[in-house]
């Protein structure tokens, strides 16, 4: 069911590593890189994911409604009552996709401090946990802030920096650092996807008991 969703990410990352990159190779220090990097994956992964979560819904409530308790009209009119479609977007403030659209001179302390805030409220500084955390209301970040602060836990935290000395070497070393990330954060998507799933099965499961 969610396989569709997780070749969409795939893509996405294929294409942002290229980018990212890009970044490391002609940015003259690791905060310059740091600061673009984390400026363009949030984004794109903010834009992109709210038309991932449109497509598997879409997929979801489909099988869903096709299941025979569902022909019945009123059962079908209290799924649409669930209305998860707005839950899961609504859980991750979609609407705001651009880091300066959430707050006007954001610097890296103060996503640190709402990220690090959001994975003590979770019990997880792990991006999949916050993600799910948003889900089930435990936090209420927007997703392109829980992407931003992922970026700088797990780049500038790791305290890769290159400046004057031997920067190609440190360069070099900052580059892998980013690429583990990058890797990481693909997985920790991936796994966010079948968590939305279960989510999403889990509610319309409470629903059918209540029949």
């Amino acid at each position: 069911m969610s396989e569709k969703v997780k070749l969409y990410i795939k893509d996405l990352f294929g294409e942002m590593k290229e980018e990212v990159f890009d970044i490391v190779n002609t940015s003259p220090s690791s905060k310059i890189a740091t600061q673009n990097i984390m400026e363009y994956v949030s984004g794109k992964i903010a834009a992109a994911s709210q038309g991932y979560m449109v497509d598997l819904y879409g997929e979801l409530s489909q099988k869903t409604l096709n299941e025979a308790v569902f022909q019945d009209p009123a059962n079908a009119n209290k799924f649409y009552e669930l209305n998860m479609r707005k839950k899961i977007s609504d859980a991750y403030q979609f609407d705001i996709q651009d880091l300066k659209t959430y707050s006007t001179g954001i610097d890296f302390n103060e996503i640190n401090r709402v990220y690090a805030a959001a994975g003590a409220a979770v019990g997880s500084a792990a991006v999949g946990g916050i993600l799910l955390g948003a889900l089930s209301g435990i936090v209420s970040i927007p997703m392109v802030v829980i992407i931003a602060g992922a970026v700088l836990t797990g780049i500038a935290g790791g305290g890769m920096t290159y400046a004057k000395i031997v920067p190609e070497k440190n360069r070099a070393n900052f580059r892998k650092a980013v690429e583990s990330f990058m890797g990481n954060l693909e997985d920790e998507l991936l796994n966010w996807v079948d968590a939305v799933v279960e989510f999403y099965n889990e509610k319309v499961g409470e629903l059918k008991t209540n029949l």
